[in-house]
């Protein structure tokens, strides 16, 4: 497909008749608002190095994906979040001094977009640009994104073929509404390196790119600075993903502990993003908040409004100085008879033992919560658990729950569970870890699970 806004193209005329209002709409305003001057934002190349300047000035990211915690991002030295483009999320992010990474209401494949059918891409294209002209003079306003991996379809069904020239249409039609704030895309790393060439040859007005990495993140930005022509940056990373750890042996992923990822956070950062100075133009960390998927602290960097050991990580990487109170820190569960956490069946004999290996960097006394949660039944389809439901504790089987070591039955019916632990300091900190177990009536051997390395396809 060409780019419709090249010379010679021949523009359908539903695109037309869709587009020319909001395009003359907008020299209209540009008339009527000559008293409001957006910061101009725009990336540069100087030498070897990219830079993202505004108002001429360089600007390194240092952001968040989330909807929460605002004050906190500041007070820590973030300067940018990711959300979505509205004028309640610039607003709120421009009360607390931050720029906004703003996604645009661009409709993929898994929510029912058919990229083939004209009237479709053109009511899109008509509902984007109608965002792009409320929003483009707001204070907050940065970066615009065009859609977030966008060639998933759960559960791995081939996208169409002209998405990523679908999506340089988009770009180039906000860059001739909005002159002042950069765009960009933001994939995933499923099959990496074909889809990173496919961008570069389909996308070449997008400004750059945006990618979402987690234990990954090394192969992937290296094929990006080998295949991509632009600067990037990393618009969501995290701890290592719940696709990517050990599972045990019936097949659940084995989450790291809140010190495991604080320490995986601060390693990607200072050795993959930091040390990227010529390509990289900065990155959002993932979550600014807590979520349900997979488990409800799998990604979330908050628990309850309580700081995790991430975010006195990311402050650190940011503004150079830890908090003056430190996040618990939280290493591992264990549960007696059980040294290999791939393989713990349990009965309803019991009783069994579990602690909690932790410590506090302050000295201060912590306090322990423990509960006992089934497994989350992950929905056929479902993407980034969106159609996951948290599970809810089951009462009665822990004796204790306040203590570091306490003494638990196993649930009552056979299945997947798992033994989850909180543990809070006084300053309002927490860290947390948890154990999947397996609850049968007789205990039977099952053959051993071999880990599959990273790939990137």
């Amino acid at each position: 497909m060409k780019n419709l806004f090249r010379p010679n193209a021949s523009l359908p005329a539903a695109m037309l008749l869709a587009w020319l209002p909001l395009l003359g709409s907008a020299t209209a305003a540009v008339s009527q608002k000559d008293t409001v001057r957006p910061i101009h934002y725009e990336i540069v190349k100087r030498g070897d190095a990219w830079q993202l300047l505004a108002d001429g000035q360089p600007l390194y990211l240092n952001g968040a994906v989330g909807w929460s915690h605002f004050d906190v991002l500041r007070q820590c030295g973030g300067n940018a979040v990711r959300a979505r483009a509205s004028r309640a999320s610039l607003d709120r992010a421009h009360a607390h001094g931050l720029r906004v990474m703003a996604g645009l209401p661009v409709r993929g494949e898994r929510s029912r977009m058919d990229w083939s059918d004209p009237q479709q891409v053109a009511q899109q294209m008509q509902t984007v640009l109608a965002v792009v002209e409320e929003l483009k003079d707001h204070p907050a306003l940065m970066l615009w994104v065009v859609g977030n991996e966008l060639d998933w379809i759960p559960p791995g069904i081939p996208h169409d073929p002209s998405l990523w020239e679908r999506l340089n249409d988009l770009a180039v039609a906000i860059g001739r509404l909005d002159p002042h704030h950069p765009v960009l895309t933001v994939i995933g790393t499923g099959r990496y390196q074909q889809k990173i060439r496919q961008i570069a040859q389909s996308c070449p007005d997008m400004d750059l790119l945006g990618i979402n990495a987690y234990g990954d993140i090394e192969q992937v930005t290296e094929l990006t600075r080998k295949h991509w022509p632009k600067s990037y940056l990393v618009a969501e990373w995290g701890p290592t993903g719940h696709w990517q750890v050990p599972k045990t042996k019936w097949r659940v992923p084995l989450e790291q502990a809140s010190s495991e990822k604080a320490q995986a956070v601060q390693q990607r950062y200072t050795k993959i993003i930091q040390a990227d100075e010529k390509h990289c133009l900065g990155s959002f960390v993932f979550l600014w908040g807590q979520k349900q998927e997979t488990t409800h602290t799998w990604y979330g960097m908050f628990r309850d409004g309580k700081r995790t050991e991430s975010v006195d990580v990311m402050q650190y990487l940011w503004s150079g100085d830890w908090p003056a109170n430190r996040a618990p820190a939280v290493q591992r569960i264990t549960i007696s008879g059980f040294p290999d956490q791939r393989s713990v069946y349990l009965s309803q004999k019991g009783p069994y033992r579990a602690t909690v290996d932790c410590s506090d960097p302050d000295g201060d006394r912590l306090t322990f919560h423990w509960d006992i949660r089934p497994e989350v039944e992950i929905p056929k389809n479902s993407y980034a658990g969106g159609l996951e439901k948290r599970a809810r504790p089951i009462p009665g089987l822990i004796g204790d729950p306040t203590t570091q070591t306490v003494r638990f039955s196993a649930p009552a019916n056979s299945g997947p569970y798992r033994l989850f632990v909180e543990v809070t300091d006084p300053g309002g900190s927490i860290g947390y870890a948890n154990l999947p177990f397996y609850v049968e009536d007789r205990v039977t051997v099952v053959p051993p699970v071999e880990f599959e390395p990273l790939e990137v396809y």
